[in-house]
């Protein structure tokens, strides 16, 4: 059983209380609107998301949905009584307006507000539609008010926590390739073309959760008062950004490294020598990356890298041949991975990994 974050508490609570202001506030609504005093708390609802952003995005669309629905019912009346026949139409359209994308989570309530309408309304078709929709949009601005006024969520701590993640998971990829290369069989015949695509696979989340952490950031006050204060409003874009250079070039390097492997005789096809220089090369390189996330000066070991990458295409007999060809293209793999993280013609003090508080 999955436990209950306190994210997720927080917008429960949140939407508890935005539901009950919007049915006190719409029960005292004037005329005919307090007689549809139920769709408030349902348009607070609606506008609950994890991120302000979200909720001004969603509560938008729901209103423009309910909008749309309530103008094709019109169509509707305006041909005759609802039926049977009218009722499906109508409905049946409202599914094909609530294809269009840019209706989001406004789309499911084009069919709901027709059929509400045509339904619910009756005779009564014109007062319940306007009851609807001010009812809804009174509900959206109040769990709007609520998530933007009340602990406005923002979140930079997951996004730091799997960008980290990615980071551990290079690291140990760099030194079980080094392990490999100096000692055949380290890694127990794990399949690294498996390992590169799960490394996507992670590479993909941790760009989601980057995402949704500057998602989180649009319009909260609460990062107006961060940048006051001068404190950390970067969700993590920077990282990211060099991350997944690593890994692209991280990939080259193994795919190199397959070519190079004699599956049958479970060695290398290269030299001893040169398979272990490429192995202190990877090992490095894993420094690199280390010393880059906890904010240190990676240069020492960046320049061990390229030392080594130096020496091994001086050591190359035949670097036109193909096994030659492979070498060299590991090596540059690893010279242009911490050149990311490290780059050789600029200033390493601006350089650094997330930006802990």
């Amino acid at each position: 059983m999955q436990t209950i974050r306190g994210a997720r508490l927080l917008l429960a609570l949140k939407t508890a209380l935005a539901v009950a202001v919007s049915w006190a506030v719409a029960q005292r609504m004037p005329g005919v609107l307090d007689e549809y005093p139920y769709y408030a708390p349902l348009g607070a609802i609606s506008a609950m998301y994890p991120t302000v952003f979200g909720s001004v995005r969603a509560g938008l669309q729901t209103v423009l949905g309910i909008a749309l629905g309530i103008a094709l019912a019109g169509g509707v009346l305006l041909v005759g009584e609802p039926n049977l026949l009218t009722v499906a139409v109508a409905v049946g359209i409202g599914v094909l307006l609530a294809g269009v994308r840019r209706l989001g989570a406004g789309a499911e309530y084009v069919p709901v507000g027709a059929l509400f309408v045509l339904i619910i309304g009756g005779q009564d078709a014109e007062g319940f539609s306007a009851g609807f929709l001010v009812q809804m949009s009174v509900g959206v601005v109040i769990g709007l008010l609520v998530n933007a006024l009340v602990f406005p969520p923002l979140d930079f701590r997951t996004a730091r926590l799997q960008l980290d993640r990615l980071q551990g998971v290079v690291v140990d990829y760099l030194q079980d390739a080094a392990g490999e290369l100096a000692e055949p069989g380290t890694t127990a015949g794990r399949d690294w073309q498996e390992r590169n695509h799960a490394l996507v696979k992670i590479t993909g989340e941790v760009r989601e959760a980057v995402d949704e952490s500057a998602q989180s950031a649009r319009g909260n006050p609460r990062v107006v008062l961060r940048r006051r204060h001068r404190r950390q409003t970067d969700p993590g874009y920077a990282s990211m950004l060099q991350l997944e250079s690593v890994v692209f070039h991280l990939r080259g390097f193994t795919d190199a490294l397959r070519e190079l492997y004699d599956h049958r005789g479970h060695d290398w096809v290269i030299p001893t020598a040169l398979s272990g220089r490429l192995a202190e090369a990877a090992r490095s390189s894993a420094d690199v990356v280390q010393a880059w996330s906890a904010g240190e000066d990676p240069e020492e070991a960046a320049e061990r890298v390229r030392s080594l990458v130096g020496r091994l295409s001086a050591e190359l007999t035949d670097p036109s041949g193909t096994e030659g060809r492979l070498v060299i293209t590991a090596a540059q793999d690893l010279a242009r991975l911490v050149a990311v993280l490290d780059p050789p013609t600029a200033p390493t003090e601006g350089s650094s990994a997330v930006t802990r508080e």
